[in-house]
């Protein structure tokens, strides 16, 4: 996690033993609670999945993220392959507010 940038970003991975129990959810939660409870100075929460990664962009979704990127062939694997990778955020405003704020008011 970087919290030295405006809008901090972090890397959340579930190793594949405990992965199908709703733990990176979980773990979406307590961290965007922690961050907009600890950093009133913090605005939005970015994070990043690989496309094919659909357990935790539903993760996403479940908690108040939004969808703001999808950037083509920027993920490198294990097997030599390139995915893409989708970015999600968060604005305290939707957080504060239980919703997913996708546009102005």
């Amino acid at each position: 996690m970087d919290l030295c940038d405006d809008t901090p970003m972090f890397d959340l991975r579930i190793r594949s033993e405990h992965r199908g129990r709703g733990r990176g959810g979980q773990a979406l939660d307590w961290l965007t609670r922690y961050v907009f409870t600890e950093f009133p100075e913090v605005q939005r929460i970015e994070g990043t999945a690989r496309q094919d990664n659909v357990a935790m962009r539903r993760a996403f979704r479940r908690c108040g993220y939004a969808k703001e990127a999808h950037s083509r062939d920027t993920w490198p694997t294990a097997d030599g392959k390139v995915r893409d990778a989708v970015g999600y955020a968060i604005l305290r405003r939707g957080w504060l507010s239980d919703s997913t704020t996708v546009e102005r008011p």
